[in-house]
């Protein structure tokens, strides 16, 4: 019988360039894989678990995370910025709030508003529920419907998760599993956020509220936002107006320093479908429902904040801003003299000689208004003296140094009056 004798086989592998890069790519793409995973997916990969499994039997990030992550965020940001302090102000926003959330979609958070006391134009949330607004922002809305649209686009950043969703497009989903983890690891009260992670949810909310949260949630806020403030009973007709006030403050740029800045879409293309969904969507509304515009509580509550908002204005010289806002203010308290005194002032100083005469008549019914207003005075005698009103600029002059005799300017004014005496 024939033997047959099986001859080993020698197989050589030869390792190119290719096979290297092979490798290399698939190894790398696990890894890439793995940092997409959220935190804590490797403690179960680890036991065998599928991925899928392993997903699924994660620590999650909570409703309850999120409004940690919220109050922490808030309490550091409220430790650096100052707060407008006017409880008022604050119970007639919180029942505007309130208002809109009664129609938002539902998550468990307790809603609550700050008015940051800046003027600049901006408005935000860290999530679960906290809401900021400046008050430069609440200052250059012409209604409460207006202010209505401003808070319910935040109300549908939260509703619709753009916080966390933000977080995860900026960072993996690493990070918010990560604190789900940490705060799964912990009981109640004791549950804290390690500072490095908090960190990082803090440097996403602080730029988005800036520059938003991509055009595409910030599209969405403004459509449910809309439908929010129509539930709410306000006139769906005021929402463009929103944005209309920034075009006539800033134009429609996409790079500029305020609520609607960066990656929002550009104003006018908010206006225009803002404008379509009101034709369209809620041309019913119009039709059969008695909604809001205005109230009276809007001029009463925010005509304190229209002063501060333009004096803020004047001192970073943006005259004709600062004369916008007391212009609103004589709106809804024509007697209010340090609105007269601001316009007078700003148009003693910019308006050359054509503003002299509204100077005189905004200073003049200052002093009429306050007798001891000494600063309104001195304004007036300048007007006065530039004008060449020799008797009138005295008058002013003396009547400011009887009642500001030891003020640091004591000594110009008494050489301008020995000039006018003089001569």
């Amino acid at each position: 019988m024939r033997r047959y004798v099986m001859q080993p086989i020698h197989c050589r592998f030869i390792i190119t360039p290719a096979f290297v890069a092979l490798l290399i790519f698939a190894f790398s793409g696990c890894q890439e894989m793995m940092k997409q995973m959220p935190a804590g997916t490797d403690q179960y990969l680890n036991t065998g678990m599928s991925v899928g499994g392993a997903i699924m039997n994660r620590p999650k990030f909570s409703e309850a995370d999120e409004e940690r992550m919220a109050q922490d965020n808030a309490k550091k940001y409220d430790g650096s910025h100052k707060m407008w302090e006017d409880p008022l102000l604050d119970a007639y926003l919180g029942d505007i709030v309130q208002r809109l959330v009664a129609q938002a979609h539902p998550r468990p958070f307790v809603y609550s508003l700050r008015v940051v006391n800046e003027g600049s134009i901006n408005a935000f949330t860290f999530g679960g529920g906290l809401l900021y607004v400046n008050a430069g922002l609440i200052a250059r809305m012409d209604n409460e419907a207006q202010l209505a649209m401003v808070l319910a686009h935040e109300i549908a950043h939260v509703t619709e998760s753009h916080v966390t969703k933000g977080i995860e497009d900026s960072y993996g989903i690493q990070l918010l599993g990560e604190i789900g983890r940490v705060t799964a690891a912990s009981t109640g009260a004791t549950a804290q956020i390690p500072p490095a992670l908090l960190n990082k949810t803090y440097e996403y909310s602080m730029k988005a509220s800036v520059s938003g949260h991509g055009r595409a949630n910030e599209s969405e806020a403004d459509v449910v936002g809309l439908d929010y403030m129509v539930k709410a009973g306000y006139d769906p007709r005021e929402a463009p107006g929103t944005f209309e006030q920034l075009m006539k403050e800033y134009g429609d740029q996409t790079s500029i320093q305020n609520f609607f800045y960066g990656d929002h879409p550009t104003n006018k293309s908010r206006i225009e479908k803002l404008t379509w969904l009101v034709q369209s969507k809620y041309s019913q509304d119009l039709e059969t429902r008695k909604l809001i515009t205005n109230t009276a509580e809007f001029k009463q509550r925010t005509r304190e904040l229209l002063v501060e908002v333009g004096r803020s204005d004047y001192e970073r010289k943006k005259f004709k801003t600062a004369t916008a806002m007391f212009e609103k203010a004589l709106l809804a308290n024509d007697k209010d003299h340090r609105s007269h005194y601001y316009i007078g002032k700003i148009a003693s100083e910019t308006g050359g000689p054509a503003g002299l005469q509204q100077a005189v008549t905004h200073l003049t019914t200052a002093t009429q208004l306050d007798d001891t207003f000494a600063d309104a005075y001195r304004e007036l005698g300048l007007a006065y003296y530039k004008q060449r009103n020799k008797p009138k600029a005295i008058e002013a002059f003396q009547r400011y140094l009887s009642l500001n005799g030891g003020a640091k300017d004591a000594g110009a004014i008494k050489r301008y009056l020995d000039e006018l005496k003089r001569t």
